[in-house]
């Protein structure tokens, strides 16, 4: 399924009608892909930032579509308060573009990892649509990206290792993994500090 057709079949449900009562105003502000390509599992998450109720409510798109119970508070690393920019439904890329895209450019750089399980965020940064990707390697491997959308461009890409990632988390609070995607909204980098913990574990 293309990005934009998942977040029409989010516009089109029920949840997001009745969500629309709550606040017309109401816009989508990023998209949050998960890809796990040894379990063949994936989660889709549309979200949307209300200016009346100052926070981002998710919707969660599957066979259906279900709004996540609690909403989030849009805030920075240091919890400075921020108001998302609104990103158009034009959506160039598809998520399952990504996954190649990546490991191209790994392989440009003479990097021959193979990509397990990939987070992909996108939302607007800088004026631009950009798609902020954690991808977790075979091997104890992590790999940050971020690609541009209308260009199919890599603009920063780096390797870490777990014990990496676990020693720069102890150092500064629990607090590193969120930002290594690249986004302002923390809910998105705590999904990825709890898979990084999770994978050292086994």
């Amino acid at each position: 399924m293309k990005s934009t057709a998942y977040i029409k079949k989010v516009k089109e449900s029920e949840a997001f009608k009745q969500f629309l009562k709550e606040d017309p105003k109401a816009y989508i502000c990023s998209l949050f892909f998960t890809r796990d390509f040894n379990e063949k599992r994936s989660e889709t998450q549309v979200d949307f930032y209300s200016p009346k109720q100052k926070e981002i409510v998710s919707f969660k798109v599957d066979k259906k579509v279900e709004r996540t119970p609690l909403g989030k508070k849009a805030e920075t690393l240091t919890h400075k308060k921020f108001v998302p920019k609104p990103l158009k439904d034009n959506i160039k890329m598809d998520v399952e573009e990504i996954e190649p895209t990546l490991t191209d450019e790994m392989h440009n750089r003479g990097m021959t990892y193979q990509i397990e399980k990939l987070l992909a965020f996108v939302n607007i940064t800088d004026g631009e649509v950009i798609w902020n990707c954690t991808a977790f390697l075979r091997g104890l491997g992590l790999l940050m990206a971020h690609v541009e959308d209308k260009s199919n461009t890599i603009l920063f890409m780096e390797k870490k290792s777990f014990f990496d990632i676990l020693r720069f988390t102890k150092g500064t609070g629990g607090k590193a993994a969120e930002g290594q995607i690249g986004s302002e909204q923390t809910k998105k980098e705590d999904i990825s500090k709890k898979d990084v913990v999770k994978k050292e574990k086994k």
